[in-house]
């Protein structure tokens, strides 16, 4: 089997090249998506490619872009990440979102014999364990994903940059091009989805930045989310594709906005 690592790290190719050594594959990497897409440009003859989200700040897309270019030409993927770090929740979420067809996830923290199970697997003709990606694909039992529900529309984005550079209602308003009242309804909207997927990913609520009653509490909560995923917001392949995957259309309430409800009438108390 050729096996394509789709990673800035060369450490990372290394490490899977030695994992399947034993069973005859061949790995070879891209540094990028760009690098990724002139590869394929050329060669596209592999079973299986296993894709990083982050690419350092010398590159200039992410690894939707990789993830895109491997299903234009339906190479099996695997998201192969550290999930340990908070700034990757998005894109993991994303991942699944658009590219459904993604195989499943293995943290970088995995041995070689977790991938070996997948490069098996793959070799078979199956479906590699999709338990540790379950928790990022939308679930098929609510009419909308939290990443549906936190970027409504691509018209959401700025917004959301705003939050990640500003904590200030006036400032964030003014960043974004819009009302203070507009903020204000956009965090009351997302800050219990917030609260209710960092609960369902991490068994933790958000924890308030300040005390509990005070004003700004909402504000800081959602700023404190949106920084560390600045990336995501500015990433100009996440508003096409969510302006592919659902534009303009209305997003219906699922169990997470109901959770919010209750989330909102606790913190009251």
């Amino acid at each position: 089997m050729r096996i394509l690592v789709v990673d800035d790290m060369l450490v990372v190719e290394s490490g899977v090249a030695r994992a399947v050594d034993e069973g005859g594959h061949t790995v070879v990497g891209a540094r990028d998506p760009a690098a990724l897409r002139r590869l394929l440009e050329q060669d596209t003859d592999f079973q299986l490619a296993f894709v990083d989200l982050h690419y350092g700040r010398s590159a200039t897309e992410s690894g939707l872009a990789a993830l895109e270019a491997l299903d234009h030409h339906n190479i099996p993927s695997v998201v192969f990440s550290a999930d340990g770090e908070q700034n990757r929740l998005l894109f993991l979420l994303a991942a699944f979102e658009f590219f459904p067809e993604t195989s499943t996830f293995l943290s970088k923290h995995a041995g070689d014999q977790t991938i070996n199970s997948i490069v098996e697997a793959i070799g078979r003709g199956d479906t590699p364990n999709g338990a540790p990606s379950r928790r990022y694909r939308p679930s098929r039992k609510e009419p909308a994903s939290y990443l549906q529900q936190l970027v409504r529309r691509t018209s959401d984005l700025p917004l959301w940059r705003a939050l990640a550079t500003h904590t200030t209602l006036s400032v964030i308003a003014g960043a974004a091009h819009c009302s203070q009242r507009k903020v204000s309804l956009f965090i009351s909207e997302r800050q219990p989805v917030i609260a209710a997927l960092q609960q369902q990913l991490f068994d933790l609520p958000v924890v308030p930045a300040v005390r509990e009653g005070e004003r700004n509490t909402p504000l800081l909560e959602v700023c404190r989310f949106a920084q560390p995923n600045a990336d995501f917001f500015n990433d100009p392949d996440v508003e096409r594709l969510i302006d592919q995957a659902w534009g303009d259309r209305p997003v219906q309430r699922s169990a997470a906005s109901r959770f919010g409800d209750a989330y909102r009438r606790k913190m009251r108390k």
